[in-house]
């Protein structure tokens, strides 16, 4: 596993998604409260990008279908049978950098 420096801190704004790419993957960070999280910037339904989502309660909304999911676990929260939710990334800030962790598979 890697640490991967993606964005400083000041880039992003509390309650909207920072879109990166990371080893050739879409990740979108978001910053809420006192804790940042990284997910696949895709969202499950037909692949939106998610950074652009609204932000409330720890989760985001995609916004071309209102698909929901949890942004610390990456659980799709509206659909019928939860299908398809966001892979996550451990993600924190060090210093002025905010940094992801990308695993080898």
């Amino acid at each position: 596993m890697v640490w991967h420096t993606v964005a400083n801190r000041t880039d992003l704004t509390e309650g909207r998604g920072w879109p990166v790419r990371v080893d050739g993957r879409r990740i979108a960070v978001f910053v809420v409260g006192d804790g940042v999280y990284a997910v696949d910037n895709c969202c499950g339904h037909i692949g939106a990008p998610i950074d652009d989502g609204a932000v409330e309660d720890g989760c985001v909304t995609c916004p071309w279908h209102g698909w929901t999911y949890d942004l610390a676990t990456g659980e799709q929260l509206i659909t019928v049978g939860r299908r398809a939710g966001l892979r996550t990334y451990p993600a924190l800030v060090e210093g002025d950098d905010v940094l992801v962790e990308i695993s080898g598979d």
